[in-house]
């Protein structure tokens, strides 16, 4: 699809009512299921639903509809002053001036009845991105006491109501007439541009507006200017109410439909200080309202005054692929059914949790559709123009259809990591299927008959089988550590994706042998899984340390500590493990690794290390030990120093501490399960993770997510295999050091040497 075409997609705006047929004296209504279709093209053209809905479909009111249908319509019936206890000790009340001032209790009873349509239904269409629900609350709480907004409600609700034959269709131009007599006397700089109860209202008139359109057969924007004129106006206050906040989202929803329709810049503010377009963790309303302001600036990029930079078309592709990187799990789609063209569809039907994600995914496809459509680097003339284009187009498609394909994937080992990322494959990876398991061990296999078989999931004994499994596209290699490389080598000679549990082997040559095999098939995705590289906490940290927030990072020192297993799992687990530097301090180093910038350990001058068994002298037998301490010396004078212990009391304590020049960086300094702190007699106390798996387990989720989308996108895996195989290096001179007790010099190669030949 070329740019000319897509943006004729975007000359007409018409608002198309999606909700059901409402009965006379039926609402509030459900309307359909929850479900969305990704058709974007389809969804804008058609344009939000008043606005302020965004561009998802209304919610189902909260309500009982059994009640609901018992309780008689307030036209029906006369109205009259409520009982003197109604208002019984209401202070706020308690003046002759402030009840003069309030219009409740309401007299007329068509009043009554628009209300009550706005409360039950009118409200959801802005509260879509603001789990406060400013719009349902505030809003008729503000209008007891302010004409015009109370006015504005009146206006939408009886228009809404008269596009269905249910109310006078003159009834919304008086009460509009009445809001504009009221904002006449609103003028450039005077302080009524702070009232938020206004603000408010001329929301509400917006998507009145634009209600009109297919009446007027133009959208004259008068509401839309005055919300640039309200939004644009900073005043003193440092904070802005949640009532202006809320009003600014919708608004700016509205605005970029507009301006993308008009092909013109964004005209509201996008300075302002609740404005977070940071990465770090949030709720779903606040990832969308970043994605839409991000979407904003896309808007600008394309049509604004300013030359379309390459370095800010570059800084937008790369916030939009961040931003895709770091979302939460709650963004993973509930249900997903293909397009069925023998019905007619040309899209999925997609459904997701919650309308914020909804409104998240589609402002994120049209930021992608719209930067496919103005990138400042494509050639000007010739062949290369064309062939770029034509990439551009398959590109284009990829975004509007967004291909059902999912990745056939077999899990290796079902141990106490395997059985995690089979779950995960099964549960938690929207574009990934889980197809075969396999495992020597019988209880393990009877465990996946009882969770995978009635799914259709194949079981296997043999390994090797599971290979062979038909349609299979990836494995997943959790099995125990010292056969790691045999597996991923098979894998990647049956030609199979290979996500492969850490470490890859517990020596470096063994581990280089993985690498060497995925050379010969550089058609396929082969990745070591660092987990701690997938936690949102860590990006943050790499994020901030990355401009340059605490300077040069000079320090790095971190931790590994599970949790004491009484039951001798850890000495068993040692005879296969490598070590506790090669099992647990192998994410410390992977992480120092990632930090410092450095895909391999060719800067590496030297390591040393000791160790105690403080709980478990049966690890010697194996050259093991159940604490132990390290350090790794940069040949350009950084300093890694690592702990690892197999004994902590309270749970998995895991931190990690990235000292720069100019600051420092923590992650997890404090462990803590949750927000949750009990206070008892004996004093205060905050639960702690228990294991690995419940530290990391989103880390792990996120990491499968990107694997699959690598393999199904032909795009780089996150974390090279190299540094998996620098990472087993350093971990394993580290074990030697700590059994020996001599310190273990490197060449500029990266190999061991004795000092005096350096």
């Amino acid at each position: 699809m070329r740019r000319s075409h897509f943006l004729t997609q975007f000359t007409k705006v018409r608002f198309v009512d999606e909700t059901p047929y409402v009965a006379e004296e039926s609402y509030p209504f459900i309307p359909d299921p929850v479900f969305h279709s990704l058709d974007d093209v389809a969804v804008l053209r058609n344009g939000p639903r008043g606005g302020g809905g965004g561009m998802a479909r209304s919610p189902a009111c909260s309500l009982d509809m059994a009640l609901q249908r018992g309780m008689p319509d307030p036209a029906e019936r006369p109205l009259c002053s409520p009982p003197e206890g109604s208002r019984l000790l209401l202070h706020s009340l308690s003046s002759s001036s402030t009840a003069h001032c309030v219009a409740f209790p309401l007299r007329d009873p068509d009043e009554a009845r628009l209300m009550k349509y706005y409360l039950e239904y009118m409200c959801n269409w802005f509260d879509l991105c603001d789990v406060s629900r400013q719009f349902a609350l505030k809003v008729p709480l503000r209008a007891m006491s302010s004409p015009t907004l109370r006015n504005a409600i009146f206006a939408l609700s009886s228009r809404h109501l008269s596009l269905r034959g249910q109310f006078d269709e003159y009834a919304s131009t008086r009460y509009h007439q009445e809001c504009l007599r009221q904002l006449s006397s609103v003028s450039h700089g005077s302080p009524d541009l702070l009232d938020d109860n206004l603000l408010a209202a001329t929301i509400l008139l917006r998507t009145l507006e634009e209600l009109d359109v297919p009446l007027l057969g133009n959208d004259y924007e008068s509401h839309l200017l005055g919300i640039q004129v309200f939004m644009n106006t900073h005043g003193p206050a440092a904070v802005a109410s949640d009532l202006r906040k809320a009003s600014y989202w919708v608004g700016l929803r509205q605005e970029v439909t507009m301006a993308l329709s008009s092909q013109r810049p964004i005209k509201i503010s996008l300075c302002h200080s609740f404005i977070d377009q940071s990465l770090t963790e949030a709720s779903d309303d606040m990832w969308a309202n970043r994605i839409i302001v991000h979407c904003a600036d896309v808007v600008q990029f394309c049509f604004g005054d300013d030359n379309q930079r390459p370095a800010d078309y570059r800084r937008l592709l790369k916030y939009d692929d961040d931003w895709l990187h770091s979302r939460p799990l709650s963004f993973i789609p509930v249900a997903f059914s293909a397009a069925d063209p023998g019905m007619g569809e040309a899209f999925p039907r997609i459904m997701y949790l919650s309308h914020s994600v909804v409104i998240s995914v589609m402002h994120s496809l049209l930021a992608r559709a719209l930067l496919l459509c103005h990138d400042p680097t494509l050639p000007k003339i010739g062949v290369t123009r064309q062939n770029v284009l034509q990439t551009r187009d398959d590109e284009f498609q990829s975004v509007q259809r967004m291909p059902p394909r999912k990745l056939q994937v077999g899990v290796a080992g079902l141990g106490r990591m395997g059985k995690r990322h089979a779950l995960n494959f099964f549960q938690s990876v929207p574009r990934a299927e889980l197809v075969a398991v396999s495992s020597p061990d019988a209880d393990e296999r009877e465990w996946a008959s009882e969770t995978f078989g009635p799914f259709g999931i194949r079981v296997y004994e043999s390994y090797d089988a599971m290979l062979q499994h038909k349609g299979l596209d990836a494995v997943c290699v959790a099995s125990a550590t010292t056969v790691h490389a045999t597996q991923a080598i098979k894998a990647i000679e049956a030609g199979k994706n290979v996500l492969c549990e850490k470490p890859l082997a517990t020596t470096a040559k063994v581990s280089q042998t993985v690498v060497d095999a995925a050379a010969t098939r550089p058609d396929l995705k082969v990745m070591c899984g660092f987990s701690r590289r997938f936690d949102e906490h860590y990006r943050d940290a790499y994020a901030k340390m990355s401009r340059g927030d605490i300077g040069r990072p000079s320090v790095f020192r971190s931790q590994t500590c599970d949790m004491l297993d009484p039951s001798g799992f850890f000495v068993a687990y040692a005879e296969f493990s490598g070590g506790i530097f090669v099992d647990c301090s192998i994410h410390d180093i992977d992480l120092a690794l990632w930090f410092f910038n450095e895909d391999d350990d060719a800067k590496i001058k030297s390591v040393c290390a000791i160790g105690i068994t403080a709980v478990e002298p049966d690890l010697c037998q194996y050259n093991d030990r159940d604490n132990a301490m390290g350090l790794v010396e940069f040949t350009d004078g950084r300093i890694v120093h690592l702990y690892s212990s197999r004994m902590m009391a309270a749970g998995q304590d895991d931190s990690t501490e990235i000292i720069g020049t100019r600051g420092k960086l923590s992650v997890n300094s404090l462990p803590a399960a949750n927000l949750v702190r009990v206070y008892e007699a004996g004093g205060i106390r905050q639960e702690v993770p228990q294991n690995y798996w419940d530290r990391f387990k989103n880390a792990f989720a996120r990491e499968a997510v990107e694997f699959t989308d690598c393999c199904l996108d032909d795009t780089e895996v996150p974390v090279k295999l190299t540094t998996a195989v620098a990472a087993v290096r350093i971990a394993a001179a580290l074990q030697q050091s700590m059994i020996t007790g001599e310190k273990i010099w490197f060449n500029l190669l990266g190999q061991q040497a004795i000092k005096a030949q350096l």
